[in-house]
């Protein structure tokens, strides 16, 4: 029996004793090759693009052009940071090592924080994440699916104060679907979105926007999946008769990235909220397609993500109260 990737040694190429013993110059040193990948690392103006900048004090470089200031992470997910960079880049490891996510309450007691700048940075990391998926198209094979979430509605003690909860009328308003699509192949992509409910606009859209044509679907029985007959090849199995029809006619792939949804609500977080669920599917999406990179790289690729990624507009002010809407996508099917 061959060994689970999880237990090989490129799974643990990046150890967080590692990175915990690095200097502040070794760590400012991956940032600037990850804001810089094309020229390793040597800065040059975010504003007209000139490569002859110059060091000022505090790490800081000035543009010869357009004599603008600029530092690493000016522009970026971390602008007007306060923790230096070796303890910044501690959070991404320690988040990247998270199978199931990273609670902040757990992260700040590890690196000798605030629950506050634990939960922020982790949002920012979520956030730059989430990005991903705005030009992610999938090819070959496709499942679709989707997965009720949140809303829980406690029974009532007594048996003849109970009442349907499958009916519209007794659900919580906080009750949402997880809209997937992911591809069968090993290293596969996936995308994420949360909606209002599993109909054929969401599907439709969902495939419209980042299945290719030439792409093949499976899906389930679900009525909202009829109408994709007419944009891709699909495949559907029914899953009151069977998991599995014939060779390989199922949506298991789709259904292990839930299994990893559920895992991380009971095991890790314990709490989502409808504010910010789409940026903790979109994090677990991203962890499912990169569940066979090592430690190294998925720290490599988070921080790429985030330095490229604008400054936040929904976490700027967030603990002064500038609060953004629920992160509920409303399908625009045309």
């Amino acid at each position: 029996m061959s060994e689970h990737f999880l237990l090989s040694r490129l799974a643990r190429d990046l150890p967080v004793t590692k990175v915990i013993r690095m200097s502040e110059d070794a760590a400012y040193n991956w940032f600037r090759c990850a804001r810089w990948p094309e020229t390793k690392g040597k800065p040059y103006c975010l504003h007209c693009g000139v490569m002859e900048c110059y060091v000022l004090t505090r790490r800081r470089f000035k543009c010869s052009g357009c004599r603008k200031e600029f530092s690493v992470t000016s522009g970026t997910i971390f602008a007007s940071r306060k923790l230096p960079f070796r303890q910044i880049l501690a959070i991404i490891a320690l988040s990247a090592n998270g199978a199931k996510g990273k609670a902040a309450l757990e992260l700040c007691r590890e690196i000798g924080v605030q629950y506050k700048t634990a939960w922020a940075n982790l949002m920012k990391l979520r956030e730059a994440l989430a990005a991903r998926r705005d030009d992610t198209v999938l090819e070959g094979e496709v499942e679709i699916d989707g997965l009720y979430a949140l809303g829980h509605v406690r029974p009532k003690n007594r048996k003849e104060e109970r009442v349907d909860r499958r009916l519209p009328e007794n659900q919580s308003p906080d009750r949402v679907v997880v809209m997937a699509i992911r591809e069968r192949r090993e290293g596969g992509k996936s995308v994420s979105r949360i909606t209002r409910g599993e109909n054929a606009d969401c599907a439709w859209d969902m495939v419209r926007q980042h299945v290719a044509p030439s792409a093949h679907l499976f899906a389930d029985e679900h009525a909202a999946y009829d109408e994709l007959v007419g944009l891709n090849n699909l495949t559907r199995v029914n899953h009151q008769v069977a998991y599995q029809h014939g060779e390989g006619i199922s949506t298991n792939q789709i259904e292990s990235f839930f299994a990893r949804v559920r895992r991380a609500y009971r095991g890790v977080h314990h709490r989502f909220s409808v504010k910010y669920l789409d940026w903790y599917i979109a994090e677990l999406s991203w962890r499912e397609d990169r569940s066979r990179v090592g430690n190294r790289g998925q720290t490599l690729e988070m921080l790429g993500r985030a330095l490229a990624h604008p400054t936040s507009r929904n976490l700027c002010g967030y603990w002064q109260g500038i609060k953004p809407p629920d992160l509920v996508w409303e399908p625009r099917r045309t």
